[in-house]
This record gives C-alpha cells, sequence and structure tokens, in this order.
C-alpha cells in the first residue's frame, strides 16, 4: 500500500502558513465534495476517543467532552486524515456504545473509530493529526474552542 507523503497533504490543506480548523473544514469539504460536522458528544465513552460517519451528503466526527483543546484537535486531525485519504473503507462496526451513540450513528454508510496498531493508514493519519496540530498550534484566539 503505497500512501501519499503526509507533508504534501498537509501542505495541500493549508499552504507554507498556519491555518485554523475551520479553513480546514472549508477545504476539505471541497475536495470530499461534502460538508464536514463537528459534534462535542457528551456519553459514556470508554476507550474511544472520537470517532467518524460517513453519510451520502456529509460526515460527521464525535469528540468526547476533553479537558484539553490540544488533544481534542488531535483526535479532530486524526479522523479527518480518514477522510482525507478515503483509504477506510469497513463495514459499520459498532463497538460498545452507548444508545445516544448509536442514534448518531444511524443510516451512516461507513465509519471509523477502530485503530489496528501499526496499521499503515493509521500512521499515517496519526502523522497527519500531528502535522497539522502544529499548522493551527500556533494560531492565538481568544475562544479556545472555536470549531464546535
Amino acid at each position: 500500500m503505497t500512501l501519499p507523503p503526509v507533508q504534501d497533504k498537509v501542505r495541500e490543506l493549508c499552504g507554507d502558513g498556519t491555518t485554523s480548523m475551520t479553513e480546514v473544514l472549508e477545504r476539505l469539504a471541497v475536495i470530499c465534495e461534502k460538508p464536514i460536522k463537528l459534534i462535542e458528544q457528551e456519553g459514556s465513552w470508554g476507550t474511544l476517543t472520537a470517532f467518524k460517519l460517513d453519510f451520502e451528503d456529509h460526515f460527521k466526527i464525535f469528540v468526547p467532552p476533553q479537558d484539553s483543546t490540544q488533544y481534542k484537535l488531535h483526535c479532530i486531525y486524526h479522523e479527518l486524515g480518514h477522510i482525507y485519504l478515503e483509504s477506510f473503507q469497513g463495514p459499520l462496526v459498532l463497538p460498545d456504545f452507548s444508545e445516544e451513540m448509536l442514534k448518531a450513528a444511524a443510516g451512516a454508510k461507513s465509519m471509523s473509530c477502530c485503530s489496528v496498531p501499526n496499521h499503515p493508514v493509521e500512521r499515517w493519519v496519526e502523522d497527519f493529526a500531528f502535522e497539522m496540530s502544529k499548522k493551527t498550534r500556533t494560531r492565538s484566539s481568544s475562544d479556545p474552542d472555536p470549531f464546535l
């Protein structure tokens, strides 16, 4: 499996400077031809840190409420990496989800929520998340969570 260099894809989304989550979502929505919605979801998450759902006309990325904005950003960028790469096309597998999360997954075409250790795609999206976090970390904002 040959994956594109992470730095090339980050540059494609961000250019050479810094960017914001809003700008990244707008650019990625154009590339994927459907909007991406970020949702902070209360409930029982267990060890799950984020997941994405692919619907016919949009994507949804769910994250639990977290104290660390940087960690939340990383989790979102990890899921955006799956969307950007468009390589994880597994069946809709639902691990131990709460009722609220099961309702949110109704109607999805596919889901990304389980990581396979050392899989090339997982390594790629982790690298993507780290690089994207660097691109937004240097931006300052008076609102600590402007993208949710």
